[in-house]
């Protein structure tokens, strides 16, 4: 078999071409036709693109600070699968008909269809070439006739765009509302705990584990207190037995031998007394004391009761101070007395409130857990109303049409100049393959050159090919039929072009 390209030259190649030319006279023109033929038969679609960008507050949020927040890929899913819905979309096909020709299709199935006709993508908000990572996304949509598919294409847009307005209010009011209604029920609750402590307080008094550092510094005051009071005590009562002995001692009448019998009366009752700490009742000293005494009082009764009202100075003197220091005594005891009381309540508060304290701890533990709640949730609050407004107005975070949809000048599908230089490019390629084929696979020894290839035998001479009248006629009627085929095929073509 001879190789093709092995050591040929142009002339080869225009001996071959000459040989094989009905392969791309045939191919490469039939291909054209065909791929242009179907560019032009095939329906087209036409698309009209309308483009949305998220675009950012336009407050800055260390100012105000939205309370609808999404990432742009979950905004951008959330509100395709909301607003891409067959209600939706039935509700746009009631209005405007994409599919007038399928007459007798339920408005659901052409629901569906306007979603199969229509293609999302992020695209770059500038360039507006596909990107990934972008906030700004195309609605392609995809129609035969390039009016209705403008048509509902700026219907979608305005889903889009509405669906977007509609939710992020009702969002920003369904959180306000939350937090107005959590707000009022914390309000409840602490005025409910505000109750609690104070029925608490009102219950145990002094108890209440909060005073407890108070009631230990109370007692340890009064304690000093009674400690100070019950010394003076001691003192006034000292002070009060010597004055009795010494007004004892003393006659109240200046000339009343009776009273001096009343002195020495009780100067030996001190004795008495005196004796009996030191010695035994049967002592002489003893014995002999009872026995003065005894003589004295009775001398003392004999002499009857004193009728003047006193008159020494010395014993109204006496007696006064007595008087005084029974009144201080009185007052000093009770003192005591109070303070023994309120150091008592103290006491009984101090043992009170450990087992007060779970409890109070609690109370006091849920009323600080629940105005902690309470102040997060007014601030919350505050910021809720301030993103009301913001949503209200339009100025948070929102979809803007940077694109809007025109009515398409070429069809979307198919792309016709692509698939006609793909065409082009089939037909070169398969020309050539089929003519190499056939140029390898036929055994014709052709020329002076295969000859000494075959046999190493050098060649004198050559004979040139010389057509006679037979062949220049069948080479024509070849030539003809191709021309008439193509002109056929062109006029198809060029028939199907003008109709498109």
């Amino acid at each position: 078999m001879v190789e093709i390209t092995t050591g040929r030259t142009i002339g080869d190649y225009v001996a071959l071409f000459r040989r094989r030319w009905i392969y791309p006279a045939v191919v490469l023109p039939s291909v054209l036709l065909l791929a242009t033929f179907l560019a032009y038969a095939l329906p087209p679609e036409y698309r009209s693109t309308g483009t949305i960008l998220l675009e950012p507050s336009s407050i800055p949020e260390d100012i105000v600070q939205s309370t609808v927040t999404s990432y742009a890929d979950e905004q951008m899913e959330i509100v395709r699968q909301r607003v891409m819905t067959t209600d939706r979309l039935e509700q746009l096909i009631t209005q405007h008909d994409p599919y007038p020709d399928l007459g007798n299709m339920p408005a659901a199935a052409k629901a569906r269809q306007i979603a199969e006709d229509t293609e999302i993508e992020r695209v770059d908000p500038i360039t507006l070439e596909p990107l990934e990572e972008s906030t700004a996304f195309s609605i392609h949509y995809n129609n035969p006739d390039p009016g209705m598919a403008k048509l509902v294409a700026d219907e979608l847009v305005e889903l889009f765009l509405s669906y977007n307005r509609q939710t992020r209010t009702e969002r920003a009011q369904a959180t306000h509302g939350f937090l107005l209604a959590e707000s009022k029920r914390l309000g409840t609750e602490i005025r409910e705990l505000e109750d609690r402590l104070a029925q608490f307080k009102a219950q145990h008094g002094e108890a209440v584990p909060d005073n407890n550092t108070r009631n230990l510094l109370q007692a340890d005051r009064l304690e000093r207190e009674l400690m100070e009071i019950e010394g003076r005590i001691r003192t006034v009562q000292e002070r009060e037995s010597l004055l009795a002995v010494q007004l004892g001692d003393t006659s109240p009448m200046l000339f009343d031998s009776a009273g001096d019998w009343r002195g020495e009366l009780a100067g030996l009752k001190v004795e008495l007394a005196d004796a009996q700490q030191r010695y035994t009742p049967d002592h002489p000293d003893v014995k002999r004391l009872k026995r003065s005494i005894e003589a004295l009082s009775a001398r003392v009764a004999a002499a009857g009761p004193q009728n003047n009202q006193p008159d020494n100075p010395e014993y109204l003197h006496v007696n006064s101070q007595l008087q005084a220091s029974r009144g201080e005594l009185s007052a000093l005891r009770a003192d005591a007395n109070r303070i023994r009381n309120q150091l008592d309540t103290y006491r009984g508060a101090i043992t009170a409130a450990p087992t007060l304290e779970k409890e109070y701890a609690d109370l006091q533990r849920d009323y600080g857990i629940t105005q902690d709640q309470f102040k997060d949730i007014q601030n919350k609050l505050q910021a809720a109303t301030i993103a009301q407004t913001l949503e209200s107005e339009q100025k948070g975070e929102r979809f803007t049409l940077i694109r809007t949809p025109r009515t398409p000048e070429s069809p979307f599908f198919p792309n016709r100049l692509g698939m006609i230089l793909l065409g082009f490019v089939l037909a070169v390629a398969l020309s050539i393959g089929l003519a190499a084929l056939a140029e390898n696979s036929d055994p014709t020894v052709r020329g002076s050159r295969d000859v000494s290839d075959l046999t190493d035998i050098s060649v004198i001479g050559a004979v040139p090919i010389v057509m006679n009248p037979q062949d220049v006629r069948k080479r024509a009627l070849a030539w003809g039929m191709a021309t008439a085929a193509f002109a056929v095929a062109l006029l198809i073509v060029g028939v199907t072009v003008v109709q498109a």
